[in-house]
């Protein structure tokens, strides 16, 4: 990244033009340069799918409740989200805990919460070919809640769903009430 220590000194400084005598503000720069290289790491999510394993079950599998922090793209300040994934395998399933590795990484560059939630559908549809993925990802903006409107205790859902869980209602019914929506 393009000299984001010095871009990050610039915008401590145009704020705060004594900074470097505020003890409260000592190393700021650094860190906000971590953070912000954190936030911009653009994972690479394909090795999560590597390992993939053979099975017949043909019933829902779910992971509910997973907790990533990502990125708004208009303010760059954190979105806390709460992840829950569903999928109906056909041939393949992976490890339970790389459905969060890659809602994690999926986060890992700023990125419209509708699109978010969609990428993570498209990767496991991609990936594992199964007969039906649903993911739901409710959204507590840090942008709404600290700037503008101020909403303290709003959160934005939104959803995305493929196969058969657009077919079959009974499916995403299911889904929505293990999940506990």
């Amino acid at each position: 990244m393009k000299d984001l220590l010095q871009a990050t000194t610039d915008l401590v400084e145009s704020l705060n033009p004594d900074y470097q005598n505020d003890p409260d503000m000592k190393g700021t720069p650094e860190r906000l340069q971590k953070m912000y290289q954190h936030f911009f790491r653009n994972e690479d999510i394909e090795y999560h799918f590597e390992k993939k394993f053979p099975t017949t079950n043909d019933q829902m599998v779910v992971v509910r409740n997973i907790e990533v922090i990502g990125m708004c793209p208009h303010h760059f300040v954190p979105i806390i989200y709460r992840v829950s994934i569903g999928y109906i395998p056909d041939k393949w399933a992976i490890g339970l805990s790389k459905l969060a590795r890659i809602a994690i990484g999926l986060a890992s560059y700023p990125k419209l919460q509708e699109n978010y939630t969609d990428e993570i559908v498209q990767a496991i549809k991609k990936h594992l070919k199964p007969k039906g993925v649903i993911v739901v990802v409710d959204g507590v903006h840090g942008c709404m809640r600290c700037r503008g409107v101020q909403q303290s205790e709003s959160s934005t859902i939104t959803s995305s769903i493929d196969g058969i869980f657009m077919d079959k209602d009974t499916a995403k019914q299911e889904f929505l009430k293990l999940i506990k929506l």
